[in-house]
């Protein structure tokens, strides 16, 4: 990003819409946040000198809806699924995760990827999705389950659900995956297994997994980021 001049934004409800102040965009991201957090959160990331993305990029930072969080004894916060148990695993999946509140917002994420393809004029391959954590795992699940072919998905120390049910047309998207080793909160060591299904030998997977980087995000993961976006756009 050469200057904060360069973007606008504006606010619709709790989420946040990053666009280009002059000319129109030619690709977007939508971007889901982690548990407890709002679109509010990952503002300064995006409308920064050292955005992930590009300047002409637009970028739609969405809120989960507020919900009582059983890990967190009942307590609301922004969420995009239940959390009973975070020893999650192919067979405890149904227990440990609310399936329905991923299908309701899954909905949503969805109607925002088809208006943001409509103003992409239907050219899918200039539409990313991403997210941080919960919001990682969302936007894997959507990725691969949307019916046209993205330009990439973008994954911050997220996971990948046993339930997805991957595309035709997704199979190639490439797939940019971050994470920190030292994450206590969803260690690497337990969960880049869940990425098992993705990595296949049609498949380009971009790994980022940072040394004594904790449950977060860090400059180092941000470039890396930004160089997979370019490569994805084909403008590195």
């Amino acid at each position: 990003m050469d200057s904060l001049k360069d973007l606008q934004f504006t606010e619709k409800g709790n989420d946040i819409y990053i666009t280009p102040k002059e000319g129109k965009h030619t690709e977007t991201l939508v971007f889901m946040h982690g548990l407890g957090d709002s679109a509010k959160g990952w503002f300064d990331v995006f409308y920064a000198k050292d955005s992930p993305v590009l300047k002409t990029t637009k970028v739609v930072l969405l809120t989960a809806p507020t919900k009582a969080v059983t890990i967190n004894f009942g307590m609301k916060m922004p969420s995009w699924f239940d959390i009973r148990d975070f020893n999650i695993n192919a067979d405890n999946f149904e227990t440990s995760i609310g399936v329905k509140e991923i299908e309701e917002n899954s909905k949503r994420i969805t109607a925002v990827l088809d208006q943001e393809l409509k103003e992409l004029d239907e050219n899918s391959q200039r539409l990313f999705i991403g997210g941080f954590s919960q919001g990682a795992c969302m936007a894997l699940h959507n990725g691969l389950q949307y019916p046209k072919t993205l330009g990439g998905i973008l994954c911050f120390s997220g996971f990948g659900f046993p339930v997805t049910k991957e595309t035709e047309e997704n199979k190639k998207t490439p797939i940019f995956i971050s994470h920190g080793e030292e994450d206590q909160l969803l260690p690497w060591k337990k969960v880049g297994s869940t990425y098992k299904n993705v990595e296949t030998d049609v498949r380009k997977i971009t790994r980022s997994i940072i040394k004594d980087l904790g449950h977060g995000i860090d400059l180092e993961v941000l470039s890396a980021a930004n160089k997979f976006f370019k490569t994805a756009l084909g403008t590195q």
